[in-house]
């Protein structure tokens, strides 16, 4: 008989007052609570001595007496810790002495509420710091006695740990039903001693991170042997808790502050954890501070938020933020410190990996954020995103360290008095910031609500957590401040959404059931999951309550329930606006055994292709300091055509610069690789390649575009070529082509322009080697018959951009062939074959305010009209291209050689994007007129340059950064369709259109990338290629979507008919400096 318990607590009636704001903030004459964090530094206690000071406390919140009512702990650094007891009604009362658990004279960090003992009543962790020495300076464990009181017995557990401990988390990470312990150590020494060197974490250390297995009640420390680092360069500041891959076993995260990276670690089904950040990260923050897990789109898989210290705004950024070199980001990344950015990161988990979206939501500058935390502050289904920011004193406050902290400065303080240290902490400023608030609209997009909700008063925030303090069925919130009174909130829901609150009743040994897993399935198909891990964002713990909002109409289908034993429960006919209370006891279960179900890499298929591109090492930078991203990554090119007509395509693939290309020609063993007469080429880099009937005799020639940055604009090899298929041996013809310049090639196509049976060839420029933003022209390429060609160069085709593709369609069905040209910087511009020369049209058909950074173009017929439609790669939303950008391009020093300026437009003034010292150093003159960072930060461009010489500047700016469709609506008219958000996670450099699924509809294959971006600004990685599938929905293009699993930077794709299946085809990918990737798509 299945049994399961209803237990009604003590609730208030929702809330139906209309108020101004969905939170209040309670005052603590109504409330009780005055607890203050008051910091004071001294002459030998300050941020210099103790570099956390003024990171501040934390916040525990449970219910320690049983009595329905959820109770408020509060950690203080150079204050004493607070224990309010909550007596209903909004009224507290503070019984910290009498329940002995002060921490007088001690530096507190983390707490967390644990029944450690299993009796049924809550303990208390708490996380030690600061400086050594004083009584009980040791982590201490409080055991409650039942009677509000609370005798220290941390020594009797084992958890009696002294260092710098900043947090614990207790789960059973070994399946044996007690609770283990997580304590996060920060370490005790100075963060440059061990910066970058290669291999530090992997040596252990006393005082580092401790992974402690409970043993009959006695922790124990098993960190290296479970395969936790312990290492000095540990300098965590989050305990993240989750079941990331879905296998039922908790798994950990951890941020690290400073130059070490995060650690993902993966639960090995209780035998101990792999550390896999790595592999499932494309991108980690770099000074890391709190985090934390939820499922954020209901898709029942856990996303992650990890804080970091990003000012807001670009004013804010240019005066308080320090960022490192490109030439440091790319060294840390060797020594295995992995991609780090200076920004929060918004991991979203679609089951294969994670991909970092940040900038795309616009979560990724909050200030000096210490954590998020998610949770349904509305109960309309969806968890939503609160941030704690602020620090008491701006310690990278750009001016303060140049001229307040310098040498001199000091030698002058020296000189003249005793308090050298507290006077240079009087002259940092200090400025309180918003905490950030952001409601989840449902789709993974995001909107700010911290006005709209009462959550917009400036502070210096540090610990929060949620918990329905009175009972009335929202997330109410507490938070600690520095220097202030401490944040309680009042959720005041005003529209009636409804809710579910669970608790669950678990093991003798863990008698909270933490591990837990509780999915809410709804009749809507919006379901919702949540995980019972307590301690969560920084130094703080929630209570054991999982709480679901449920919007406005609920028919609930069914909850499930995946305990710590992997064992699974399901309840029929729940009502909702209630406590429930699950037993596991009380209630059928059943083992479950899932292998891992998400975040699994694939393994590689069978790779068709043994060629791995190789780029050259150069580096944009050192030629051109101002660029935000490189160009000198623009392969490999890869073309396929059956050369022996054995029924199986064959390949070319381009090299990069100082790589030989080859041909893949088929045979009954497998591919040959052929190497001549391409490897007399390798000095050039191949970006493009087309096989094609160059001579009209019936084979196919090939003809190869040559580009890349990395090159003299004088040099021969930035030449393309024509190699000539003389009875299945291609030989270089050096006659058939004539150029009259040379110059680096961004696309090439062929297509009969001049309707006399021949082939002709389109080219597009893609930049000036040496200065970026110079724009190029396109060359006419004139077949004459026998395979050579008259170079022509149509006026109207001059200098028109920086020419990335080309398409050649008919677009007004004249029997011409017309031109479609996409570039950075560029408008699509469709240029029509007319009267012997070609007519720009692009304002007319509907592509007026189209200035991309278009990175591909192909077309097809997708609604059957008879006009071609266009899919257009860009750089995506996920990045620092925006809308309204813009370059100015001059001889800002007047010394022969341009520079380009690039701006965002705010409130309608250009404002530089560039940091203030990397400006200095490209134009020196500068450093006069921009002698203060703050001055800097509300410059315009305006102020920094003179009129005229910006007047005369050559400028660009940018419309649009989404990759779309262009769908016809008739003859010369044409109507965007952006694709879908996860598509705009990155960029789009190569597209192809084919039935994947053989189901008479087109289907797109995405794939893109740009890694080589400054750190300041990050890279394009949210990709890993995408294939979204045609619709038979006559009122839609395409139905649904998935990720293709493809790592790296994609640049071409061909795809094949299976050797072994005529019903499968493969997709080979070409991937910048990586292996050639061949992958099943069918």
């Amino acid at each position: 008989m299945r049994l399961w318990i209803l237990i009604l607590l003590p609730l208030g009636l929702i809330s139906c007052n209309e108020s101004d704001t969905r939170f209040v903030k309670k005052s603590s004459n109504q409330t009780g609570i005055d607890f203050q964090n008051n910091l004071t530094y001294t002459e030998d206690f300050n941020p210099y001595t103790y570099r956390n000071f003024f990171n501040g406390g934390g916040v525990a919140l449970g219910d320690i007496n049983n009595d329905g009512l959820i109770d408020i702990y509060f950690t203080g650094n150079i204050v004493d810790n607070a224990l309010y007891l909550n007596k209903g009604n909004w009224e507290f009362e503070n019984i910290t002495e009498s329940a002995g658990v002060l921490c007088r004279d001690n530096w507190s960090t983390g707490a967390t509420f644990v029944d450690i003992n299993n009796d049924g009543f809550l303990d208390l962790y708490v996380a030690k710091s600061g400086k050594p020495g004083g009584d009980n300076r040791h982590n201490e464990l409080f055991i409650n006695q039942g009677d509000l009181t609370f005798i220290e017995s941390s020594k009797e557990y084992g958890l009696d740990i002294e260092g710098l401990s900043v947090h614990a988390s207790f789960f059973d990470y070994d399946g044996d039903l007690d609770l283990d312990a997580y304590v996060l150590n920060n370490s005790i020494r100075s963060v440059g001693t061990y910066d970058l060197i290669e291999g530090q974490r992997n040596i252990p250390s006393d005082d580092g991170n401790q992974l402690l297995e409970n043993i009959d009640n006695i922790f124990y420390n098993v960190s290296s042997d479970k395969g936790i680092y312990s290492s000095n360069i540990g300098f965590g500041l989050g305990i993240t808790m989750s079941d990331f891959n879905g296998d039922l076993w908790p798994d950990l995260f951890i941020s690290n502050d400073f130059f070490e990276k995060d650690y993902l670690y993966l639960n090995n089904d209780g035998q101990g954890f792999s550390e896999e950040s790595s592999k499932y990260f494309d991108a980690l923050s770099m000074g890391s501070m709190g985090a934390d897990a939820a499922d954020m789109d209901n898709d029942l898989i856990p996303d992650l938020i990890v804080t970091e210290m990003l000012p807001e705004t670009l004013s804010r950024q240019k005066s308080k933020q320090v960022y490192e070199s490109y030439d440091k980001f790319s060294l840390a990344g060797s020594k295995g410190y992995h991609k780090q950015y200076p920004r929060n990161a918004v991991q979203r988990n679609l089951g294969n990996t994670f991909y970092e979206v940040s900038r795309q939501l616009g979560l990724s500058a909050t200030e000096w954020s210490w954590a998020a935390l998610l949770f349904d502050m509305d109960n309309d289904g969806y968890k939503d995103v609160y941030i704690s920011n602020g620090i008491y004193k701006d310690l990278l406050d750009r001016d303060y360290l140049t001229y307040e902290a310098n040498d001199e400065r000091i030698s002058q303080l020296l000189r003249s008095g005793t308090e050298v240290i507290t006077d240079l902490i009087d002259l940092m400023p200090s400025k309180s910031v918003k905490n950030s608030v952001y409601r989840n609209n449902g789709d993974f997009t995001f909107d700010d609500k911290r006005k709209d909700w009462g959550l917009d008063e400036p502070s210096f925030s540090n610990g929060s957590a949620y918990g329905d303090l009175d009972n009335d069925g929202d997330l109410d919130l507490v938070v600690n401040n520095v220097n202030s009174k401490a944040f309680v909130f009042e959720n005041k829901t005003k529209n009636n959404n409804n809710f579910l609150s669970i608790r669950l009743k678990g093991f003798p040994k863990n008698i909270n059931a933490i591990g837990s897993k509780v999915i809410l399935y709804k009749s809507d198909g919006n379901n919702i999951m949540s995980e019972q891990f307590p301690s969560r964002g920084f130094q703080s713990s929630v209570p054991y309550r999982l709480h679901f909002g449920l919007g406005k109409e609920v028919n609930i289908d069914s909850v499930e329930i995946f305990w710590p034993n992997r064992r699974r429960s399901i309840l029929k006919n729940v009502s909702y606006n209630q406590m429930l209370e699950i037993d596991f006891n009380q209630i059928e279960s059943k083992v479950v055994n899932p292998e891992p179900t998400f975040i699994v890499k694939n393994k590689d298929d069978n790779n068709l292709i043994d060629f791995t591109h190789k780029e050259n090492y150069y580096i944009d930078f050192d030629t051109e300091r101002l660029l935000p991203q490189m160009f000198s990554n623009e392969g490999p090119t890869i073309s396929n055509y059956d050369l022996n007509n054995d029924g199986i395509q064959d390949f070319y693939i381009g090299g990069a610069k100082g790589q030989t290309s080859n041909i893949f020609v088929s045979k009954s063993s497998g591919y040959e690789k052929i190497s001549t007469p391409f490897e007399i080429h390798k000095d050039s880099e191949d970006v493009q390649s087309i096989f094609f009937d160059a001579d009209n005799d019936g084979d196919q020639d090939l003809y190869v575009a040559s580009g890349g940055k990395a090159f003299s604009k004088l040099s021969r090899t930035l030449n393309d070529r024509l190699y000539r298929n003389e009875k299945g041996i291609f030989k270089y013809d050096s006659s058939a082509l004539s150029f009259s310049n040379f110059f680096s090639t961004g696309a090439a196509e062929v297509g009969d322009i001049n309707n006399d049976g021949y082939l002709d060839i389109i080219v597009g420029e893609r930049f000036d080697v040496d200065t970026y933003g110079i724009p190029g022209s396109i060359s006419v390429l004139i077949n004459r018959g026998d395979g050579t060609f008259e170079t022509t160069y149509p006026p109207e085709l001059k200098n028109i951009g920086m020419i990335t593709d080309i398409s050649i369609t008919d677009i007004n069905a004249d029997n011409k062939k017309d031109i479609i040209v996409v570039g950075e910087w560029m408008q699509i511009s469709v240029y029509m074959n007319s009267e012997n020369k070609w007519e720009l049209v692009s304002d007319k058909i509907g592509l007026k305010d189209t200035n991309g950074i278009w990175q591909s173009i192909e077309s097809d017929d997708f609604n059957n009209d008879g006009i071609p439609d266009f899919v257009v790669g860009n750089m995506g939303q996920n990045g620092f291209y925006k809308p309204n950008m813009k370059f100015y391009l001059n001889d800002f020093d007047k010394n022969g050689k341009l520079e380009t300026i690039y701006t965002y437009k705010i409130n309608g003034d250009d404002y530089p994007i560039h940091d203030r010292d990397e400006l200095i150093k490209q134009l020196p003159e500068l450093k006069k007129k921009l002698l203060y960072y703050k001055d800097y930060s509300v410059q315009t461009i305006n102020d920094v340059f003179d009129k005229d010489l910006l007047l005369s500047s050559y400028t660009r700016y940018l419309d649009e950064t989404k990759s779309l469709i262009l769908l016809s609506k008739g003859p010369q008219s044409y109507e965007i369709i952006y694709m879908p958000d996860e598509i705009q996670y990155s960029s789009v450099h190569a597209i192809s259109i084919e039935d994947v699924n053989m189901d008479g509809k087109k289907d797109l294959i995405l794939g893109g990338n740009q890694f080589l971006v400054k750190p300041q600004f990050g890279a394009y990685d949210a990709s890993k290629g995408w294939i979204m599938y045609g619709s038979k929905n006559s009122n839609k293009l395409f139905d649904n979507f998935k990720p293709l699993n493809i790592y790296g930077q994609i640049r071409d794709f061909s795809i094949v008919t299976d050797l072994k299946s005529s019903d499968s085809l493969i997709l080979i990918a070409g991937i910048s400096d990586s292996k050639i990737i061949t992958k099943n798509v069918k």
